[in-house]
């Protein structure tokens, strides 16, 4: 997925950061992940000693062949059936307002951020009751993320095939 905004591309560009793999994934180089796509989600599961680790994603880059600036993840804690998801952006936006997300332009969910790392500024919440069920149901999120205090970046992110992917991340991280 692309953004094709001016404001994106400068946001890459003047942040130069190229956003990371996850590292959930990297951990055990010689076994071998796999990968299912679900229209515009991959699932990404990573054979552990005794189990499998895996998560949702996707993610958008300013411009076609080059690294994302946004990675939205959707993860469950292991052994509580809870699942969470963390979105990141490269490292100098302005922090204060956190991440806006518009579900189909419905009443926007607030996400704070937690931490920055070399990585990228992570804010991460709960994928459960209200908005778990406006990402089963929409289309499209609108990730709003302020590069100022007066100047926001939409980040579209699909959900086609989010609840395909749910399910399924649901099955595989349960094994």
């Amino acid at each position: 997925m692309l953004v094709k905004s001016n404001a994106a591309y400068r946001l890459a560009t003047c942040l130069g950061l190229g956003l990371f793999h996850s590292t959930a994934l990297a951990q055990v180089a010689e076994l071998q992940p796999t990968e299912k796509v679900f229209s515009d989600w991959r699932v990404l599961c990573q054979p552990a000693a005794e189990s499998t680790v895996c998560q949702m994603v996707q993610s958008v880059a300013a411009e076609e062949n080059s690294p994302p600036i946004f990675l939205m993840s959707v993860s469950e804690a292991e052994g509580t059936g809870q699942s969470y998801a963390v979105m990141t952006v490269p490292v100098g936006v302005y922090l204060a307002p956190g991440i806006e997300l518009h579900v189909d332009n419905r009443r926007p969910f607030k996400v704070l951020y937690e931490v920055c790392d070399q990585l990228g500024c992570h804010a991460g919440f709960q994928m459960n009751g209200n908005v778990l069920s406006a990402f089963r149901k929409g289309l499209e999120v609108k990730a709003r993320v302020w590069t100022a205090r007066d100047k926001a970046v939409d980040f579209p992110v699909s959900l086609r095939g989010f609840t395909a992917a749910y399910r399924h991340l649901g099955a595989e991280g349960g094994n």
